[in-house]
């Protein structure tokens, strides 16, 4: 019983490790409740500063609105008080296999026949700024 417990807990943890994830870099400040959105630096009428740039990339079936909350919440957890929509770019990965017997007999037969194969997956990739109102920056 003990010993399905630590293989449950293993592939738990192996399956969340593999989904998608934000990278961050930048400075953290207390969490937010709200995070305003804008696709421009030059929209923002209050002064700020950069807090921080994040990347979310993720599987190009995932919708938009989903992607766009995942990041709100980021920024919320983050201290942010505005996200700027850099960049949104779809991506194309692919993950190549490798045969067992690859190779050529006399004849070429066998040329290929286990050869390797790539499988390609489309992604896209959302690029983002998070942004600290100044007058919410307690010095």
């Amino acid at each position: 019983m003990k010993a399905k417990v630590v293989w449950v807990l293993l592939l738990v943890l192996t399956l969340a490790s593999c989904g998608p994830r934000i990278i961050y870099y930048g400075r953290n400040y207390t969490p937010t409740t709200n995070v305003d959105i804008f696709f421009r630096e030059n929209d923002i009428s209050d002064e700020h500063e950069i807090m921080g740039k994040l990347v979310y990339e993720v599987t190009a079936k995932k919708r938009s609105e989903k992607v766009q909350k995942k990041l709100m919440n980021e920024g919320k957890r983050k201290g942010a008080d505005a996200i700027i929509f850099d960049d949104i770019e779809l991506t194309r990965t692919g993950s190549k296999t490798a045969g067992a017997a690859g190779g050529t007999g006399r004849s070429g037969f066998f040329f290929g026949l286990f050869g390797s194969s790539t499988k390609y997956s489309k992604g896209q990739q959302v690029k983002g700024t998070l942004v600290k109102y100044k007058k919410n920056i307690s010095r």
